[in-house]
């Protein structure tokens, strides 16, 4: 009877746990999408400015692209996640299409954040990478090179995340009592953060060996600004990149069942606003770069008024 008695509440006190890892990721993701919907108020002028007033390319469509994909998504399971819960006073007959709704959205959801996740960081990196080619000749060897690794690194990626997926799905299950989906054991999932480590610190390896290499690129020449200023803000970016990859990837080998996912919405977040900061930050110097560009033509243009102004009186008094 004894023994009963502490397997039940052996039970009982796992569940509890449980629910208190579910209400900590339900608040850490919560916290991300406050800290991303913040950073997009903060920045919307600049990226009215520096964005949208752009010409259109590629990089333009990429970055409003990922920034508001990722706000949708983190909204719509912001939303999601605090309104599942199971009311006590339901009926039988709505609990259980909410039961079977609930079940259909956790089975079609998790594929698709995860394929989502997997495309905002190919996004991430094509942007960074876009960054890094505008600091080299034109034609130079390391943009072929990095473009074949980035195709190689995502292509490894979209196969990790179709395998983790796979393996993912046979033990997700719905749980009726709290309404809320859980995995029967528990999946395999740090391989999805591995290629982007694997890509983030060959490619930072790499740049900091270029930039290195060419030291003139870093000298304090009005023309290599832009450089410094992609160089420091790069390793920034890497540095807090590596982090939030690692430190999701440790959580997913050593967390419970209930904390895999306990920083991944948070991580997602914190990428997006720093890569965002990257590319807004790197548009505003450039639009200053192009403004005193501009004032300084108007200034030699004044300056070559006034000049033929002066030499036309002088020519008109000396044939007087």
């Amino acid at each position: 009877m004894d023994s009963a008695a502490a397997a039940t509440a052996a039970v009982l006190q796992a569940a509890i746990v449980g629910l208190q890892n579910v209400f900590i990721t339900r608040y850490i993701s919560a916290a991300g999408f406050v800290v991303l919907l913040y950073d997009h108020l903060l920045t919307f002028d600049d990226e009215v400015e520096y964005i949208w007033k752009a010409p259109a390319t590629m990089e333009k469509f990429l970055f409003l692209f990922l920034r508001y994909m990722v706000l949708v998504f983190l909204t719509v399971q912001t939303w999601f996640t605090d309104n599942c819960n199971v009311r006590s006073d339901v009926k039988s007959g709505l609990h259980s299409l909410y039961v079977l709704f609930s079940v259909l959205r956790s089975v079609n959801e998790t594929p698709s954040q995860t394929y989502a996740g997997w495309l905002s960081i190919v996004i991430l990196n094509l942007l960074v990478l876009q960054r890094i080619w505008t600091t080299l000749p034109r034609g130079h060897r390391l943009i072929g090179v990095s473009l074949s690794f980035f195709i190689f690194m995502q292509l490894a990626s979209l196969a990790v995340t179709s395998w983790v997926v796979s393996n993912m799905i046979p033990v997700l299950v719905f749980e009726p009592t709290v309404g809320l989906c859980t995995f029967t054991s528990k999946p395999t999932v740090f391989p999805l953060w591995v290629p982007g480590i694997v890509f983030e610190v060959v490619v930072f390896l790499t740049v900091c060996w270029n930039t290195l290499d060419r030291p003139r690129a870093l000298g304090p020449d009005s023309d290599s600004h832009i450089t410094r200023m992609l160089f420091r803000d790069g390793v920034i970016y890497f540095v807090l990149l590596f982090a939030l990859r690692v430190a999701n990837t440790v959580i997913a080998v050593v967390a419970p069942i209930s904390l895999i996912f306990v920083v991944v919405f948070f991580i997602w977040a914190a990428t997006t606003v720093t890569t965002s900061r990257l590319i807004i930050n790197a548009r505003r110097e450039l639009g200053r770069e192009d403004r005193l560009w501009k004032l300084q033509m108007e200034d030699l243009e004044t300056d070559g008024c006034v000049d033929e102004r002066h030499s036309t009186v002088d020519h008109g008094r000396s044939r007087t």
